[in-house]
């Protein structure tokens, strides 16, 4: 704690700040007389969303800027000189993280009338190479929303819908999340952290390509949002959200997971803001309730598993309970001064196993899921001058995500193992007679300190604004498991008619893995001229892992992650061309400390179970799932029906193999585009991304001894390429807004990960791997509304897209000599990845609203109703892949050079084909409905 300390002061007190300012924006442009620069002017700023009033004086060169200034809409500009009119611009859109370029024009004094500038602010930042989306609160009112972060994303071009989504050829956990500057990603599952009511949302920006060197740690998307801070008024909103069941269409024994649209739910949410000391003091205040039930199903009985008839499968209506609280003083103590003082939290439960949909569970609600956490963040903002600001944040994360059973008590012993039992056809189910399978707790939290310093300099050829900055966060995240819940397990395999008692000794302590990274960065936006913009910057990143006794792991310094991000804009008529090339390093690795970490191992005791499941069959006896049978077989009372086959250690050692050294993955990005104002309501845009992974780490064991060696697998991994055309309407007197985008696209590459996945885990993992991952090659997305007059709108969300890929897996029978996996079964590739295509997707959402006044406009009801799925259109998002099971045609001795060989060049052959092969498991949920209330005063 004393070196972090010293390190932000440090850092602080020399100028040489910690991070980016990314939770705001800027206004900058030119004051002139008949169309010559005007130096001298007075420039005052005023906005709602603004503490008090800016000011400032044209520089020689008719210029002004104001940074630091949060997002919102009404901001007024007030031009004044003497000898001269006053000018003023009033209604001024600040968007989120976008530089907003004005010119005012001012006249010669001949009435003492202001003059009101009326032109519309441009929509199109021409500035900068990066390529981002803005999703404001109004425009997310008038469409239909589930009130999740999730769907904003899904909104974005190359985005692929998910509960965390995949952006332009990343992973779901690509993805870098702020809130109000904050880091908002879990630093363990490296997704969405703490959530937040809709409610207080004030702005969302989304950027996907270009990235300034201010960020990292992703390579994906930044996902950038920005809270509400209150007022110099008392305003606020209380919601009210009903979602039934009962009201939506009927599944028709179509199977879906889809949780936050097809549920039973009465949800509250409210907010307030306002002043605490007028122009001084604010507060911001958002809470909602969560109480939803969703509609699942799972299999009762191993007979009804085993038929795979979706009509015979018991349907579940779990709920998911917590709530939402967010809190957030903004104060300015001076006019140079402001300090901002935030806390957000989310508990949540839920039975995991109903919730989740996994229907291959006899009882689903065995095992509850705990998760949620805190953050806390305090952030100082500097003015130092009129050309300079300073500003640091220091944060605190803290979560956790727990699965653990419902009820304490209920472990599985000698006497009540876990059933799993392995159908031939159907696959693995859980009986009802097992108890809790799972006991799984997790720690994730860090510290983090960041600041950034930034400097307008107008010199020379052209202006330059300058940002220096570094980071430093401290994490500490990890793990503990207690195998199958006190470590008793009853295997049954069906097809080949044999079953074994596992008794696992498991006493490893929970090990956290200690994280610090940190980074610098130089980032100067270069405006050459009224036309040309360079953006240059460069940032370098450090990355260190520690085990639980502080043994360095993995250590990439400063010199071993350079990122250089460069790129330029050009004013083309009313357009921008812009380009940019960018590298991303990724901030992996801790699950090679996984493997290092101390007192990890853990034993299982095999024993065979004479006589076989078919001889049980003809007993009648059904021990899987009759406890009565069980009693008159178990291993305790009647120890004579049982050989002890082995004792097998698994888990790391502690001592991490590594082959060669672990490069820093990395990926590569190229972007292209032009995007050009139609009119002062319509934008268009062309863009070209070319994306490619270096570098991938795995973990190999093609001996089979549980020794893995870990090493950087060289080379491209994933390669993403697309072309995306887009559209925009603001909003405006004619009540029609929207947005809109095609995007054709490739992805190929071995994994959809951006971590360790089965890939060189054994020499039957290597065959087949490259191919199409991530791949949807079309995709089109409309979102927009219409405000009739009156009062009523409309909104719209639909969209078109390519079927996902998958590929069909074969069960081999693993052959390596003396091997851990010897003589089971294991799932490989039978063809190469994402060989087979499910049919196209699509979807229609509809969202109604009635909005009116009350009491002078003062408050504003409104009743609304989205309807998701409008049109009933139940595509299939999930096939059963399992094609069969197979054998390696070779003569080669198991375990030689040659056989290895063999296997990793050539697929199995198909012996005995899956029944199930290619039928629908999932489909998309079918017709749902909310009905909210709000009133908003």
């Amino acid at each position: 704690m004393l070196r972090r300390t010293l390190v932000c002061c440090l850092l602080i007190v020399c100028g040489l700040p910690l991070s980016a300012q990314t939770g705001t924006s800027v206004i900058t442009g030119t004051v002139t007389n008949e169309d010559q620069p005007l130096p001298g002017a007075l420039v005052v700023l005023e906005g709602e969303v603004l503490q008090g009033q800016r000011e400032i004086v044209t520089n020689d060169k008719g210029l002004f800027r104001f940074a630091l200034l949060p997002p919102g809409s009404g901001y007024r500009i007030r031009v004044t000189m003497t000898g001269f009119q006053t000018a003023v611009r009033k209604d001024v859109n600040l968007p989120l993280g976008k530089t907003v370029k004005l010119t005012i024009p001012i006249q010669p004094q001949s009435v003492t009338d202001e003059l009101v500038v009326t032109a519309e602010v441009p929509m199109i930042d021409t500035t900068t190479n990066q390529i981002s989306h803005n999703f404001s609160a109004e425009f997310l009112e008038t469409v239909t929303n589930n009130r999740q972060m999730q769907m904003v994303m899904a909104m974005t071009p190359g985005a692929l819908e998910g509960n965390n989504p995949s952006m332009l050829g990343g992973s779901s956990t690509d993805n870098i999340y702020l809130v109000d500057g904050a880091d908002n990603t879990d630093p363990l599952s490296k997704t969405w952290g703490t959530q937040i009511n809709f409610d207080a949302i004030q702005d969302i920006q989304v950027i996907t390509g270009g990235v300034s060197a201010e960020y990292g740690r992703g390579q994906g998307a930044v996902v950038n949002l920005v809270t509400k801070s209150g007022g110099n008024r008392f305003e606020g909103n209380v919601r009210f959200l009903k979602s039934d069941v009962e009201w939506n269409e009927d599944a028709d024994g179509k199977t879906f997971d889809e949780s936050t649209r097809y549920t039973t739910e009465d949800r509250i949410a409210m907010t307030l803001g306002g002043p605490i000391i007028k122009d001084r003091l604010w507060f911001f205040a958002a809470f909602e309730t969560r109480g939803k039930e969703k509609q699942t199903f799972h299999y009762a009985n191993l007979e009804a598993f085993e038929s795979q008839d979706l009509t015979r499968q018991t349907t579940n209506s779990p709920t998911y309970e917590g709530h939402y609280l967010n809190l957030k003083l903004t104060y300015q103590a001076t006019p140079n001064h402001s300090l901002v003082l935030a806390y957000n939290e989310d508990p949540i439960e839920f039975p995991l196993h109903s919730y989740l949909n996994y229907e291959y569970y006899g009882n689903p609600f065995t095992v509850n899921r705990e998760q949620g956490g805190d953050t806390m963040m305090f952030e100082w903002n500097w003015n130092i001058n009129a050309v300079s600001y300073l500003s640091a944040r220091v944060q605190r994360f803290d979560s956790n995500l727990n699965n653990v059973p419902a009820d304490s008590s209920d472990i599985s012993t000698a006497l009540r193992p876990v059933h799993q039992f392995v159908s031939a056809e159907a696959g693995t189910f859980y009986t009802n007679t097992s108890p809790a399978r799972s006991n799984y707790r997790s720690d994730r939290e860090f510290d983090s300190y960041t600041a950034t310093y930034n400097y307008f300099l107008d010199a020379g050829k052209g202006t330059h604004n300058l940002k220096i900055g570094a980071e430093v966060r401290d994490s500490s995240y990890g793990s503990g498991d207690d195998l199958w819940n006190g470590g008793h397990r009853m295997y049954w395999n069906e097809r080949s008619d044999w079953a074994a008692f596992l008794i696992y000794t498991d006493d490893r302590p929970t090990a956290l893995t200690s994280e610090s990274y940190g980074a610098i960065f130089l980032q100067d936006e270069w405006t050459v001229n009224e036309r040309l913009t360079f953006n240059l910057g460069l940032r370098a990143e450090s990355l260190k892992f520690d085990n639980v006794e502080g043994r360095e792991i993995v250590n990439q310094k400063l010199g071993d992650m350079i990122s250089p991000r460069v790129g330029f804009a050009y004013t083309l008529d009313k357009g921008s061309l812009h380009g940019s090339f960018a590298r991303y390093y990724d901030a992996i690795g801790d699950w090679v400390v996984d493997n290092s970490q101390p007192d990890q191992e853990y034993t299982r005791e095999w024993y065979w179970l004479n006589p076989a499941i078919s001889d049980l069959v003809a007993q009648g006896l059904r021990p899987w799932e009759n406890p009565a049978d069980w009693a008159q077989i178990n291993i305790q009372d009647h120890p004579d029906m049982w050989e002890y086959r082995t004792t097998s250690t698994f888990g790391p050692s502690g001592t991490t193999q590594i082959l060669g050294t672990l490069d820093p993955s990395y990926m590569d990005e190229f972007t292209l585009g032009y995007d050009y104002q139609l009119t002062p309501m319509y934008a268009v845009g062309v863009n070209t991304y070319h994306r490619t992974w270096q570098n991938a780490y795995e973990d190999a064991d093609f001996a089979q001894t549980g020794d893995w060696i870990f090493q950087t697998v060289d080379g491209e991994w994933r390669k993403y390429q697309a072309l995306i055309l887009s559209a925009q309407k603001r909003l405006g007197p004619d009540g029609f807004q929207f947005f809109t985008s095609y995007t054709y696209s490739k992805t190929r590459g071995r994994s959809s990960s951006d971590n360790s996945t089965l890939y060189l885990d054994s020499p039957y993992q290597v065959n087949n791997w490259y191919g199409k991952v991530l791949d949807v090659p079309h995709s089109f997305k409309f979102n927009g509304s219409y405000a009739f007059d009156g009062g009523f709108t409309v909104g719209v969300n639909y969209i078109l897209q390519s079927g996902s890929t998958f590929t069909p897996e074969i069960s081999i029978l693993n052959q390596i000599p003396d091997g851990i996996n010897e003589d089971t079964y294991e799932e490989v590739w039978y063809e190469s990845r994402g060989s087979r295509r499910m049919e196209n997707y699509t979807r229609t959402d509809l969202h109604l609203e009635y909005a009116f006044k009350l009491f002078n406009g003062r408050v504003s009801p409104s009743i609304y109703l989205d309807i998701f799925n409008v049109l009933n259109d139940r595509r299939v998002v999930d096939v059963d892949n399992f094609i069969g099971y197979g054998s390696f045609t070779t003569d080669a001795e198991p375990g030689s050079e040659a056989y290895l060989e063999y296997v990793q060049n050539n697929s199995p052959v198909l012996d005995e084909f899956a029944e199930n092969f290619g039928e629908a498991t999932e489909y998309s949920f079918p017709r749902s409905y909310y009905v909210g209330f709000n009133v908003k005063f």
